[in-house]
């Protein structure tokens, strides 16, 4: 058994979750990654046929959390994020901040008007797969969602085997 499987049955089994006054766990088998999300994003999309990912919700909708995970098409997991950079860019976003990617996380944000967002991505599926998540955000509650990218960075995590 994966150990997300059985960091997911022990909850259900248990009938609680770690931190389950503010978080709930979502675990994604196909890209072999899991993540607290906060209980403020409580309003989810229905998860796509391909089981990519997850898109959550503020009930008001003002912030909106992705997260997701693919297969890494470029050269190498560096190679990848600054494709994922520059699709932003050409989306008219301005990159704010950006850590230099080391081979197996990266950080970076960017505004668009009064928008903002923060992605962390990571290595998973023994350095296949790319994961990780998005968050979007009026620039007015930035100081609102510090806490909440500490939480996000705290618990993504990519779990130890190959996926499928």
């Amino acid at each position: 058994m994966t150990k997300i499987a059985a960091v997911m049955f022990m909850g259900l089994a248990l009938g609680v979750w770690p931190g389950a006054a503010w978080a709930k766990i979502y675990g994604n088998a196909r890209f072999g990654f899991f993540i607290d999300i906060p209980a403020a994003f409580s309003v989810a999309d229905p998860e796509p046929e391909n089981g990519d990912g997850r898109q959550f919700h503020t009930a008001d909708k003002s912030a909106d959390l992705i997260v997701s995970g693919s297969w890494i098409m470029a050269d190498n997991f560096a190679a990848e994020v600054r494709l994922y950079k520059s699709f932003m860019v050409e989306d008219g976003w301005t990159l704010t901040y950006e850590n230099k990617a080391s081979k197996s996380s990266a950080v970076y944000s960017a505004k668009k008007g009064v928008r903002v967002f923060y992605a962390h991505q990571i290595t998973s599926c023994a350095g296949t797969a790319i994961a990780g998540y998005r968050l979007e955000y009026s620039m007015a509650d930035k100081a609102k969602y510090d806490a909440v990218i500490k939480l996000l960075n705290t618990t993504l995590k990519a779990g130890s085997g190959t996926c499928g």
